[in-house]
């Protein structure tokens, strides 16, 4: 794994909404006007454990905070929640790891030198808009450094049986607004991930940033730090003609592959006749071992693509993409 450390120069706008917070004080999320600068330091080697890997999931980049959120108006302390929401589609390649760590990204260079902070990580709600039950909530940190701060979970908690998870974090917020901002955002990656990357909770029910401050859309700088046995890496290779397609797959990494899915698909031809494709499985694929996959023979002609993909349920998904030119059965110059 690599250990990177980055610079990154941010920026952001004056903007504010009323809101109700805790349902009596009106308050106004607002954003830092002023250009920051921050180095943080992201480890994803695992130092205590070296056979073991850890990942972040997040949807923020370290290199695209941009923008400073804290609260203003009514009296403090503030206390407050902002979240991210990780579906399967972030946690499928990590099922059986652990949730161990969360990192969560702190200026204290805008008025709120400190602040406590309290981590909920939250079970499947009955909408892609609101958490379940509160899975553990023990684990409290001071921040008081500008950068991505990496808190160790009291408790860490078991991927396994999880469909999906919410990672919050509890802001309290000591000093007054306005001129007071902490809540690190990225809005340069792009703007929020639906349903998924701002989830924000004034005291009065869940709600997303970009809803309540359109001016602020984008991604918390929250991730969710796992930990387990290690991925397997899959690729692909050694694709061939000329009756059909061949190919191997091959797990280039140091773990077994579990539960492996592959396909092949070819499309094109004069007209854009040709349109076949074939799929396959495998229980596993051990460390340094390769599989054969195939696509039969076909007939047809003119330029032909071939998009082959493979994934696991502890790898990420690899793809290769080739041309070729098709004669009758025949699979021609692939490159």
């Amino acid at each position: 794994m690599k250990n990177n450390t980055k610079k990154f120069l941010k920026a952001g706008l004056v903007m504010c909404i009323a809101a109700l917070f805790i349902g009596t004080s009106a308050v106004a999320i607002t954003i830092n006007p002023e250009k920051i600068a921050f180095a943080s330091t992201k480890k994803t080697a695992n130092l205590t454990n070296p056979t073991r890997d850890e990942v972040e999931l997040k949807y923020y980049d370290e290199a695209n905070l941009d923008q400073v959120i804290g609260l203003s108006g009514g009296t403090p302390p503030y206390i407050w929640k902002s979240a991210i929401r990780l579906t399967q589609d972030e946690m499928a390649p990590y099922a059986d790891w652990n949730l161990t760590k969360v990192n969560v990204a702190f200026s204290a260079d805008n008025g709120q030198a400190e602040i406590d902070v309290q981590i909920f990580i939250y079970d499947k709600g009955t909408s892609s808009t609101k958490p379940g039950a509160v899975i553990v909530s023990d684990t409290t940190a001071h921040l008081d450094t500008t950068g991505v701060t990496t808190i160790p979970l009291t408790t860490p908690v078991d991927l396994a049986g999880h469909e999906e998870i919410w990672v919050a974090v509890q802001w309290t917020q000591t000093e007054a607004g306005p001129g007071v901002y902490y809540a690190w955002l990225d809005t340069l990656s792009g703007p929020h991930v639906t349903d998924k990357s701002d989830f924000c909770n004034l005291g009065s029910g869940w709600t997303q940033l970009h809803i309540a401050l359109p001016s602020a859309d984008g991604r918390w700088g929250i991730g969710a730090i796992v930990e387990g046995a290690g991925l397997a890496e899959l690729s692909i290779g050694n694709i061939k003609g000329p009756m059909g397609i061949k190919a191997d797959v091959s797990n280039i990494g140091a773990n077994v592959a579990n539960n492996l899915e592959w396909s092949i698909a070819v499309t094109g031809g004069i007209l854009k006749k040709v349109d076949k494709s074939n799929t396959g499985t495998a229980a596993t694929l051990a460390a340094g071992a390769s599989t054969p996959i195939s696509l039969g023979t076909f007939i047809g002609f003119g330029k032909i693509s071939i998009v082959i993909t493979a994934k696991a349920q502890n790898a990420l998904e690899v793809s290769a993409t080739k041309s070729a030119f098709l004669l009758g059965p025949f699979v021609l110059s692939i490159k």
